[in-house]
């Protein structure tokens, strides 16, 4: 087959297309999972791209780029060089990697050199991303790249690889790569029990590299697949004799004695593994699972609750954690029989009864545990939280601060303070336990990320932003100091720096909701609504169900103004959470622009009855009234918002004014609009709307300072321009007049309105041809201009010229039919037409006596 059909495209000798649709048919052949698919693919990539390139020269000086990427082929081409975090580094330290002109496609151009070379080690994945950010920009790399290639980089940075890559220094040379593919294909084949393409694999990769240990440890579990139990563990063996931190070896041992019922044996192995990779989820759930087996309740229930802190959402941990604890309870229970007064026993069944949410159980164990005078800190803490469950808060809070007369730097009980201190609204007291923790421990991360939450709330957003970086400076892998990170810089509109924090949470704790939330408010900040769905969708996949979530995303279909999915997920998002005020508010705006103004004013009455003071909700409730035509109840409204809480007041005020404009009480309309000014002197339309009032009086002496404030504070708008223009007119200032029908043409030349005036300014000084220039431009403009039509007229009478005159009155006339100063005007016209025929006959009769 030809190697554009296969890239499924015409023939062209354009790189760039070919790059983009072997860029697209690699999301379809992945050299990890389709190995011979992705190098038919290859193959048929590089003959194009050799085939492209026959009609070039063959030499062509180089840009400092294009010598770049050669040296960085160079050192991937040197195996001992790709291994070298130095010899990359030396590399990456050149200017051009920093230059804000080059940096981002020297980016892309490795990108698209690692789409066929990626066998690095992890820590030269790590070094790429401390130059390049790729973990952090990965939303904005999707738009450039497939979307697989791009979350395969972020899984090699953000995975330790254990392949040891510096055992093939020492085999076939140039053959590093072969046996790199053919372990991954062994790799592969051992998980789907392909066992067949293992054993030819196998055989392939041991002609490089035979004595390689991470083949070793494949064929090993090769073996114990097909049934060679004892050759299999003899070879585990012999790896760890050569090696005893071989964490594979250990593992695959364990799971071998695990299989044949040797769970002791097992549980050695394991607990090796876990010392050497304590973060090893599948490590935990093995040992924990051993542990259940061997009675070790105590232990199974730490190891899953430490696996649960990695998968939260996993529900089998929480099934397989519960029956730990059922077990650890019978286990009580039998030696409660032996030890009935035995208190840390009675203290274990309580917290056990606590974990298995039997709270009442806990509850009288601990309340009798109280009678006593030698209640523990830890007892106080559990008996706090079972309260706290029970929703008794104010005893949880006066028991707390019981506990603390007795341990005052009890590091347990203080965060139960400052949590319950929290609960109750009492922010700054909160801050203030919070403080005093830290007193006790400065690298106390935890203290540090919960200040800025707290701060957060407070909107004291640079405080809040100082300790979060705080919390990640003690603890780099604390994903909610990211997550509150990234909600300051949000609030202070640093959107970059906000998205890379949001990328640095997920990349350690991907099950972090509110993250996403935060990452969907950015983006429909900045209007990029297409990347905000795409966030949703990312936290969908991980199966995550919010009601913010769906409130986000109710609000990026409104912006799209596809209102009926909008009103859904609101919907969506009211059933989680009855009270989140913002979903009626914004289910109700999605009816007020489909103009279903009743539908509207229903939200917005559940929203103020949520929330007193919603001041949203007030002013399109007042806005639906006024489409209705109930002005009435409008005004009534807000009366009601007047002697109110309700924020931003000038708002109402205006909206009281456009309302009096409306009903031409334009009196009342200048009072509304001097209340809007006095609580917002910093809004340039309050000012206009002010002068537009006064003018509709005929006060335009008045009108005139508003009129300038308003272009004061901004300059751009065409119709204030206009309006002051008119309110000069009529106090006879036509010079000024002119100047500001001047800036208007400035801003908008096609506009006739100020040609107009500026014609009728002319007119008043006596320049007539000027006034003529304006005026026929207007009419060029617009031929309907009716006061451009009516200056037209006053020129032709002023210039004599009365036919033509007598013509504009006939049109004037036509296009309103009552206007009683043209009639006049035209009587006019015809009476001197009637005189100079007169005049003219008496000449000619002189003439011809």
């Amino acid at each position: 087959m030809d190697c554009f059909e296969i890239l499924n495209i015409d023939e062209t000798k354009d790189t760039k297309e070919i790059r983009k649709a072997y860029s697209k048919l690699l999301t379809q052949y992945s050299p990890e999972t389709d190995p011979e698919g992705f190098q038919r693919l290859r193959e048929a990539y590089e003959e194009a791209i050799s085939r492209a390139n026959e009609s070039e020269e063959s030499k062509q000086i180089l840009s400092p780029i294009d010598e770049f990427m050669k040296d960085f082929e160079d050192n991937y081409r040197s195996f001992d060089k790709r291994l070298s975090v130095e010899c990359w580094r030396e590399l990456l330290e050149r200017d051009i990697c920093y230059n804000i002109d080059t940096s981002k496609e020297i980016s892309d151009r490795i990108l698209a050199f690692i789409m066929d070379n990626y066998n690095f080690p992890y820590e030269i994945w790590r070094l790429f991303d401390s130059y390049f950010s790729w973990s952090t920009k990965k939303d904005r790399l999707y738009n450039d790249f497939p979307t697989n290639f791009i979350d395969f980089i972020v899984y090699k940075i953000n995975t330790k690889n254990i392949f040891r890559y510096e055992e093939l220094k020492e085999c076939k040379e140039d053959k590093q790569d072969l046996f790199i593919t053919e372990y991954n294909r062994i790799y592969s084949a051992l998980d789907d029990y392909d066992l067949y393409t293992a054993k030819v694999s196998i055989e392939a990769a041991k002609e490089i590299c035979p004595n390689h240990p991470d083949l070793l440890i494949l064929i090993a579990r090769n073996l114990v697949a097909k049934g060679g139990l004892k050759e299999g563990e003899r070879l585990f063996t012999d790896i760890i004799n050569n090696n005893k931190d071989d964490l594979d070896a250990y593992f695959y041992r364990g799971d071998l004695y695990f299989r044949v019922g040797k769970i002791e044996e097992a549980y050695d192995d394991y607990k090796m593994a876990l010392d050497i990779k304590p973060d090893s989820q599948g490590i935990l759930y093995a040992l924990g699972k051993t542990c259940i087996i061997l009675e070790k309740y105590e232990e199974a229930i730490k190891l899953f609750e430490k696996l649960q802190e990695y998968t939260p959402y996993n529900s089998d941990i929480r099934i397989i954690l519960n029956s730990a604890y059922n077990f650890y309870i019978d286990k009580l229970l039998e030696y409660m029989e032996q030890n009935s007064m035995d208190k840390q026993l009675k203290y274990k069944l309580a917290e056990a009864y606590f974990k298995t949410s039997r709270t009442e159980d806990s509850y009288n164990i601990l309340n009798g545990l109280m009678q006593d005078n030698d209640f523990t800190s830890e007892m106080y803490c559990l008996f706090c939280q079972v309260l706290i469950t029970l929703n008794n808060k104010e005893l949880a809070y006066t028991t707390v601060c019981k506990a603390l007369d007795l341990f005052d730097e009890d590091h347990k009980l203080n965060f139960l303070k400052a949590d319950l201190l929290e609960e109750f609204g009492k922010y700054e007291e909160a801050l203030l336990q919070y403080d005093k923790i830290i007193s006790f421990n400065k690298d106390d991360s935890t203290a540090y990320n919960n200040k800025a939450y707290l701060l957060n709330i407070l909107g004291r957003y640079n405080e809040a932003l100082e300790c979060a970086n705080m919390a990640i400076e003690i603890d780099p892998n604390i994903a909610h100091g990211y997550k509150n990170k990234a909600m300051a810089l949000l609030e202070l509109e640093f959107y970059e720096d906000c998205l890379n924090a949001c990328e640095q949470a997920l990349n350690i704790f991907p099950y972090l909701t509110e993250v996403y939330v935060i990452k969907m408010r950015a983006f429909i900040d900045i209007n990029l609504y297409d990347e905000a769905l795409r966030v949703y969708n990312t936290a969908s996949d991980f199966g995550l169900t919010d009601s913010k979530l769906y409130y986000e995303k109710a609000r990026v279909l409104r912006m799209l103004e596809r209102f009926e999915e909008s009103i859904n997920f609101c919907d969506l998002a009211i059933e989680l959470d009855e009270n989140n005020v913002d979903c009626y508010y914004s289910k109700g705006l999605c009816y007020y622009f489909k103009e279903d103004y009743d539908e509207a004013i229903e939200c917005f009455n559940i929203a103020i009855d949520h929330d007193i003071n919603h001041g949203g909700a007030y002013y399109y409730k007042v806005n639906s009234l006024m489409h209705l035509s109930r002005e009435e109840e409008a005004l009534d409204i807000l009366d009601e918002v007047f002697n109110s809480d309700v924020p931003h007041l000038d708002s109402f005020y205006n909206l009281k004014g456009s309302i009096m404009r409306y009903l031409e009480n334009y009196e009342e309309a200048v009072i509304q609009y001097r209340k809007a000014i006095s609580y917002d002197p910093n809004i340039a339309k309050y000012y206009y709307l002010l002068g537009y009032s006064l003018n509709e009086l005929e006060r335009f002496d008045e009108a005139i300072e508003p009129l300038e404030k308003a272009i004061e504070l901004d300059s751009n708008e065409i119709d204030w321009h206009v309006d002051i223009s008119h309110s000069l007119y009529k106090i006879d200032e036509f010079e000024r007049c002119i100047e500001y029908c001047n800036r208007a043409i400035e801003i908008d030349e096609e506009y006739d309105i100020p040609h107009q005036n500026k014609g009728w300014a002319y007119y008043r000084l006596g320049k007539i041809d000027e006034a003529e220039e304006a005026c026929s431009i207007a009419l060029k403009l617009n031929g309907n201009n009716y006061n451009a039509l009516l200056l037209k007229l006053r020129i032709l009478q002023d210039k004599s010229l009365y036919e033509d005159a007598l013509i504009m009155c006939h049109r004037l006339l036509e296009i309103n039919k009552n206007d009683e100063e043209v009639k006049e005007v035209k009587e006019e016209i015809l009476k001197q037409i009637r005189t100079d025929k007169k005049e003219k006959k008496g000449l000619f009769k002189s003439l011809f006596k």
